[in-house]
């Protein structure tokens, strides 16, 4: 049944669920698209409903947020003109001045920007550092008839005792101007200037590069003679650690120098002492930039009527998080999906957490004998915030961030029906819960950008058991070959729960061989219950297991599989073969049984070692004449300890060393692979007989190769 979009003022969750006798029914949680709820609704704290859609009516359901996981975004991108319905980067217009202060704003200790996101502040010098003030605001307000001004007076250095010849100095603190756009924007070009007369000034007014403000905007008189003469620029990324109010003391051979806001940690991008032009614009290779400090050292008067910031291109990180969902009940997490556009060195990261409570952190305090006791949230909102204890992770009713999707994995595959769901990727979660949260992530370049348009949840209204918990033995391995493990799995069920007859577990390689498989202690007889081996995991079949009150059942496999990666992890799914969508549910590691005392799903391996081995060949000699006898060369090999992507070559030569051929690089991560060769040069054509080389080469942070010769004959 095809469900157009509703017309809500509020977040929907769109459910599609399609009921049977005890089976799990499948709904659908839309993101983004046009039939999708909007990406912006999913930031707010307002109610929530969805629709539950079966053969015979249309109702709706009250879905609700929590406030303990604060959504937010960075930067992002929600009514793009030619993308209305999707989110994407922030892209910044080389003509608009991000440091343009929001009018509408009443802050005093720090000055909001209006298109960049973030605020200026003020350091009033060493001697009162920390202490802000709105001295800033006509720098950043766009009106050039308005200015930053400071006076200074000399007098002799307050070092040297009065004396008449005496070096002059400032006897005003000097201070810093310090901006934080909150996240690293792309910027080339910073522009500042005093106040100019449109009469006096016409010259330096019409020489301003674009964008310039119109003529009549500027007075008649001229301040020029207030220009910054000497003055410091520093910048940084996000990656620098940095607070607004710091201030160094610098010393020298005849005293000391204050000169408030100059943290080492952020890098100069302009130091002059004899600035000679009254504006100064300056342009540079376009850089992501968090942090900015312009700080002034004169012996005279200075003014600054405005400080404008410019950049151009795509932000390169931006982030995106939902609220975190409450869906009013446990329920049974599926697959997802999701449909976008990924530009070539760009990249999307999604992760998921869920729980079964509102909040996902616990909160203690210290008692006087400087014990900790757990306290609830309000009692912690009432202890002053400079003495809170951090709240720490509620791991027993939430889990942790997932690691990210892959995004490949996961994209919507537009030649198979949406509702087929013969798409996506497994929704990491350990087991049902009632809330969910979202956190995306995406990674730009300046001129590209990924674009995320829509994202699919799918999931069950009844889950499959109570709780299923696994855990494998043994936990630990001696070597890479193939290895016995036994994987035992303990579900609990209650009456409402809809049980399952399969089990699949991701062996990341091929396993050798399924021993056994068990239920309560009794064998099956794996020729009626044939079990399935693929690449990287066993799918087990078994009579329906299912459960009447608080009842559980035990389910043992052995099968035989090497490892190829320390703290690989078996996880595994359960499933019933009669839904028709094969929604799964997620086995945790837990104790399943007391046989065994790992209480874990992942297994160690040695560290030592070389990351390709195990190259074997399928033959010493081919003969690619077309018989199908040993037309080509396959070149099977092993690899571990790889947790990313790594290009693997086969190249073959002849006896002069000569490249004969290249085969297309193969990216892989832990596991076994093959690569093949048929024979032919890269032009196309067989090779002459002969004896030839072969060389495989794995480019990780070190180079492997493992090298060997091939006879050719016809």
């Amino acid at each position: 049944m095809t469900i157009n979009r509703c017309s809500l003022s509020f977040l929907a969750l769109l459910l599609c669920v399609c009921f049977t006798d005890r089976v799990s029914a499948r709904s659908e949680f839309i993101l983004g698209g046009a039939e999708g709820n909007p990406w912006a609704t999913a930031l707010s704290s307002e109610g929530a409903v969805y629709l539950v859609v079966d053969q015979q009516n249309v109702r709706t359901v009250a879905v609700s947020t929590t406030p303990h996981g604060a959504g937010g975004d960075t930067l992002i991108e929600f009514q793009h003109a030619n993308f209305p319905t999707s989110i994407l980067p922030r892209f910044f217009d080389p003509s608009v001045n991000i440091t343009l202060a929001d009018p509408a704003s009443k802050e005093i200790a720090s000055i909001p920007f209006l298109y960049a996101g973030g605020f200026a502040t003020t350091t009033d010098g060493c001697a009162v550092a920390g202490q802000h003030t709105p001295i800033t605001r006509p720098m950043f307000d766009g009106d050039v008839n308005t200015a930053q001004f400071r006076r200074i007076t000399l007098s002799s250095s307050i070092f040297s005792g009065g004396r008449v010849d005496a070096p002059l100095s400032a006897s005003a603190w000097p201070g810093g101007t310090v901006i934080d756009f909150g996240a690293a924007v792309p910027v080339n070009r910073i522009r500042f200037f005093p106040r100019l007369g449109a009469t006096d000034d016409a010259l330096l007014i019409s020489e301003l590069s674009q964008p310039r403000p119109p003529d009549e905007a500027f007075g008649e008189d001229s301040f020029v003679a207030n220009y910054v003469d000497s003055y410091e620029i520093r910048v940084g990324d996000n990656s620098t650690r940095f607070a607004a109010s710091s201030c160094d003391v610098v010393a020298f051979s005849k005293g000391f120098s204050w000169l408030g806001v100059r943290d080492r940690r952020l890098d100069v991008l302009r130091f002059t002492e004899e600035n000679l032009d009254v504006v100064v614009d300056l342009s540079m290779p376009t850089r992501s930039i968090r942090w900015l400090t312009f700080k002034t050292f004169p012996l005279r008067n200075w003014e600054v009527a405005e400080f404008e910031v410019y950049g151009e291109g795509f932000v390169e990180t931006t982030s995106y998080r939902t609220q975190i969902l409450d869906f009013g009940k446990d329920v049974n997490w599926g697959k997802v999906r999701w449909s976008g556009d990924l530009p070539e060195g760009t990249r999307i990261q999604i992760r998921s957490r869920m729980g079964s409570v509102p909040d996902p952190n616990l909160y203690f305090e210290e008692t006087i004998s400087g014990d900790i006791r757990p306290i609830t949230l309000a009692q912690y909102e009432k202890i002053e915030p400079s003495a809170r204890l951090d709240p720490r992770p509620d791991v027993e009713n939430w889990s942790f961030w997932s690691p990210p999707y892959d995004f490949a994995e996961g994209e919507r595959d537009v030649t198979i029906p949406a509702e087929s769901w013969g798409d996506g990727t497994a929704l990491l979660s350990r087991g049902p819960s009632r809330y969910i949260q979202l956190d995306i992530r995406l990674f730009s370049t300046f001129t590209r950008a990924p674009r995320l348009d829509q994202i699919w949840l799918q999931f069950g209204e009844t889950p499959l058991a109570r709780a299923v918990v696994g855990e494998i033995w043994p936990i630990e391995v001696d070597s890479f070959l193939p290895t016995l493990f036994t994987y035992v799995v303990r579900p609990e069920f209650a009456t409402e729960n809809t049980g399952f007859d399969r089990l699949e577990i991701l062996t990341h390689s091929r396993a050798e061989q399924i021993t056994s498989v068990s239920i309560d202690g009794e064998l099956l007889d794996l020729d009626e219950f044939v079990p399935e081996i693929q690449a990287d995991r066993v799918i087990l079949s078994f009579p329906s297991l299912q459960g009447e009150g608080d009842s559980f059942k035990q389910l043992e496999v052995t099968f035989e599989v090497p490892v190829l990666r320390y703290g690989t992890e078996f996880r595994s799914w359960v499933f019933n073969s009669q839904d028709p969508d094969l929604i799964r549910q997620q086995v945790g590691a837990g104790n399943a049984t007391f046989r065994y005392s790992g209480n874990v799903l992942s297994v160690a391996t040695p560290l030592q070692g070389d990351l390709l081995v195990d190259l074997e060949t399928s033959s010493r000699v081919i003969s690619p004449n077309g018989d199908g006898i040993n037309d080509d060369l396959t070149l099977s090999y092993k690899l571990r300890q790889l947790t990313l992507d790594r290009p693997v070559t086969l190249r073959i030569y002849d006896l002069a060393g000569r490249l004969v051929r290249e085969v297309t690089p193969q990216s892989s991560r832990s596991g076994v692979f093959a690569q093949r060769w048929d024979g032919q040069d890269d032009h196309g054509n067989l090779v002459p007989p002969g004896t030839y080389i072969y060389d495989v080469t794995l480019s990780a942070e070190t180079e492997e190769r493992r090298t060997g010769v091939i006879g050719v004959i016809y």
